[in-house]
């Protein structure tokens, strides 16, 4: 089903303040400006318009695929994230999941501009079966149990974004998605290893 912004989102796509990746002591993590953020280039990136097309029927397929794949796979890391803004109680999680939504939202539209000029298709995010029942069951977690869940389950959905994103760079024809596939990789490694940290000081847990 089409999935379409909402105001929690609008409300808190920017922060006051941002994460950084983890530093010298891996289970303190620093807080600085937004300009020196993971993923704050990506937000700040206006979507490239081209219109060639990949050469081969398999990159044309590879790529199409793939950023359909994607963006599915960032919206429902932006309704974790828009839920983690109202139900989180550390400050510094809740600052990590509107940097989330405010980059991973552009990347959206980034590859949707792609689709859409090189291969003329309009895609707009989809839910998997299962999906909904997942976020309604962290709906009524408590808020601690809901930063544990939301933690691990954020850490396993970036691994598998940058697995993905991996894949994109040795199979993605143009050098737009390449790039956006390398700065995936980049920030969403170091928000792994932020919120592991997180989770093993605050409430030691270890998967």
């Amino acid at each position: 089903m089409p999935l379409s912004p909402s105001p929690v989102s609008r409300r808190f796509a920017t922060a006051a303040f941002l994460i950084v990746a983890v530093g010298a002591c891996a289970d303190q993590p620093t807080l600085l400006a937004p300009d020196t953020v993971p993923g704050a280039a990506a937000s700040a990136r206006t979507p490239t318009v081209t219109s060639a097309p990949a050469p081969s029927t398999a990159e044309r397929n590879y790529e199409i695929k793939f950023m359909q794949g994607m963006i599915d796979h960032h919206m429902m890391a932006v309704m974790m994230s828009e839920m983690c803004l109202q139900k989180a109680v550390h400050e510094e999680l809740r600052a990590l999941c509107s940097e989330i939504i405010a980059a991973q939202r552009a990347e959206i539209m980034e590859m949707q501009s792609w689709l859409q000029s090189w291969y003329g298709i309009t895609y707009e995010p989809e839910m998997k079966p299962g999906d909904q029942q997942m976020m309604d069951r962290m709906a009524a977690m408590s808020p601690a149990e809901f930063e544990v869940e939301y933690m691990e389950r954020m850490i396993r959905h970036h691994a598998k974004a940058v697995k993905e994103g991996e894949h994109c760079l040795d199979n993605a024809y143009h050098a737009e998605l390449k790039t956006l596939c390398a700065s995936i990789i980049a920030t969403q490694r170091e928000e792994i290893a932020i919120m592991q940290a997180w989770r093993a000081r605050w409430y030691g847990t270890f998967r």
